[in-house]
Order: structure tokens, then C-alpha cells, then sequence
């Protein structure tokens, strides 16, 4: 007995849903990773390192350890030169904020909420929290990447900004600051947590 095998049968599962179940397979697995390296008590946690940052500063501290050992090994710099205190003062500044500044970490804890560059940073709680949004406020408007303040819709705002990554912003009910702002790479898991922990309802 022969069986006839009808090629319009044939459950042939189109690209596009290959495609979509790939994505979500790779989106969970960097969820995982994310877990694997957050501290203990951490329910969320992300650094984003942002190159060209480092790059830039690094740079200036490099040629400021070059003026030094210029002025050290070789001759004087002008006619009245600096001292050589004030170049290796320069070079560990620039060194100091290039690995301060060019990591951003957005930490999330059953308690609060920290983000900042290194040690500077805000930590909230989430009884703080009464709100977050998605921005898209240009970047130009903020004047860069680092840390920014400006005044919006009649309230002050402190942005943690990294240039290449998408923002977030926290709608805080009181403080110095109404609205903290930052970069995330993952902004739709991010305001997921926030949501969740804050006890923001959907509107």
C-alpha cells in the first residue's frame, strides 16, 4: 500500500513568524543574562556603557599624560609652564569621569529605584513614582550626553543621558526634581517593572 503525501498539506510555518519566535527567543535570553548578572536583590538592573564617551576622554587624558611626560622628559612648555602637578592632576579628572561617566546603571530593587552614572546618581522609591512615559524630547533639546537639567512644563527635569539609547522618564510626586529622565536599551521591560512595582494602572 502506498501512501500519497499532498504537498498543500504541508504545514509550512511562513518566514515572517520564524522570524517574530527568533526575536522573542533572543529577547529572553538576554532577559536571563540580565539576571544572571544583577546583584542580589536586584529585580532589574542594566549598565550601558557608552563608547564614544570614553573614547573622548580617555583622549583628553591621554594627551594630558603626554604634556607631562613631554614636560618631564623633554623641555618646559612655553614660556611660563604649568606646573607639572597640574597635568597629572588633569590626567587622573579626565581619567576619573571617563570611567564615571561613560557607564550609566539603572538598578531596580523591591524598594526603589536608583539611576545614575557611578556613584551620582538619584535613588527613588517607588511610593515616589507616580508615573512613566516613553521620551522622545529631542536629544538636541537636552544639549548632549552626561547629566542635564532643564526646565519643562513648568518644572525642573535631570536627564541621564546617553545619546545612542532610547529614554524613559519618571514622573515623580515630589522633589527637587518632578520628571528624572534616562536611557535604557530596553525601554519596554523597563517601564513594565516600573509599572508593575510603582502600582501604575493603565490608562
Amino acid at each position: 500500500m502506498h501512501h500519497r503525501i499532498d504537498a498543500r498539506t504541508e504545514q509550512v510555518e511562513p518566514e515572517p513568524e520564524k522570524i517574530y519566535k527568533d526575536r522573542v527567543m533572543r529577547e529572553m535570553q538576554e532577559q536571563q543574562e540580565r539576571r544572571v548578572k544583577m546583584q542580589p536583590g536586584a529585580i532589574y538592573e542594566e549598565k550601558i556603557v557608552s563608547k564614544w564617551i570614553i573614547v573622548v576622554l580617555l583622549s583628553i587624558a591621554g594627551s594630558m599624560l603626554f604634556l607631562l611626560a613631554y614636560q618631564v622628559l623633554i623641555e618646559p612648555l612655553g614660556s611660563e609652564p604649568a606646573p607639572n602637578w597640574f597635568y597629572l592632576i588633569m590626567f587622573l579628572l579626565f581619567l576619573g569621569i571617563a570611567f564615571t561617566f561613560g557607564r550609566l546603571i539603572i538598578r531596580m530593587t523591591p524598594a526603589s529605584i536608583f539611576v545614575g552614572f557611578g556613584p551620582l546618581g538619584h535613588n527613588i522609591a517607588w511610593d515616589n513614582v507616580e508615573d512613566c512615559f516613553l521620551d522622545e524630547t529631542s536629544a538636541a533639546r537636552y544639549g548632549g550626553a552626561g547629566v542635564r537639567t532643564v526646565r519643562i512644563g513648568g518644572h525642573w527635569r535631570i536627564i541621564y543621558n546617553i545619546v545612542e539609547s532610547s529614554r524613559v522618564g519618571l514622573s515623580l510626586r515630589e522633589g527637587r526634581f518632578r520628571d528624572i529622565v534616562f536611557s535604557t536599551r530596553h525601554p519596554e521591560d523597563v517601564m513594565t517593572t516600573i509599572k508593575e512595582w510603582a502600582h501604575i494602572r493603565e490608562e
